[in-house]
């Protein structure tokens, strides 16, 4: 039996629902009415929220977890000036590693982004409109705190700091990397592996 939901809480359902959906399936295998059906409204109720359909709220969901996560990455990015500042123990004298290490380690304790697929299959199924607007959303909320900390670690060389973006995606890219992996597939633990990553994007970085 369908039910009718107060107004003031039906878009915020029929959000949350969209959410686990379209994280858990993408966004090609999600239909309204798999939307509708998952908190119990009439699949033509969605329009009243939505007017312009499926693609409208996937960019209004899409928009609102990327801003989520990046509120929380820079949170842990915070978090590391503040202990630099005060001068305690176990933060490294090179303050950008420390921030890539911590935006690393608080990566891997949230949901996936599942970013990978975002950006190759549930982006090029969508307007081209609608794919820029979220492009400029991702990249100002969760690329430039990174590219802020690479452009910081390359310091003054012009050529090399405009790989700053290049190596933010990157970064990014490797830490969802190592979230995916299997368990049999890690020796230690998978903050160990950011760790590592770091040391080698360290040394690259040095050299």
């Amino acid at each position: 039996m369908m039910v009718k939901l107060p107004l003031p809480d039906a878009r915020s359902r029929v959000i949350e629902a969209a959410e686990r959906l379209f994280v858990a399936r993408g966004y090609s295998a999600v239909t309204l009415r798999d939307i509708a059906q998952e908190i119990g409204i009439r699949h033509a109720s969605l329009y009243y929220h939505f007017p312009h359909g499926k693609e409208e709220l996937y960019v209004e969901v899409t928009a609102q977890r990327v801003q989520r996560y990046a509120e929380g990455l820079r949170q842990a990015i915070l978090g590391v000036d503040g202990e630099h500042q005060r001068g305690e123990k176990n933060v490294e004298s090179s303050l950008w590693q420390a921030r890539l290490r911590a935006a690393g380690n608080w990566m891997l304790e949230q949901p996936s982004m599942h970013f990978g697929r975002l950006m190759q299959s549930d982006m090029p199924a969508i307007s081209e409109s609608a794919a820029e607007q979220l492009r400029v959303i991702i990249f100002s909320a969760l690329m430039q705190p990174l590219e802020a900390i690479f452009r910081e670690a390359l310091g003054n060389d012009p050529l090399r700091r405009e790989r700053s973006v290049t190596y933010a995606g990157m970064f990014f890219s490797l830490i969802e990397g190592i979230d995916n992996l299997p368990a049999h597939y890690v020796q230690g633990s998978k903050h160990e592996l950011v760790d590592i990553m770091l040391d080698v994007f360290v040394n690259g970085l040095a050299n």
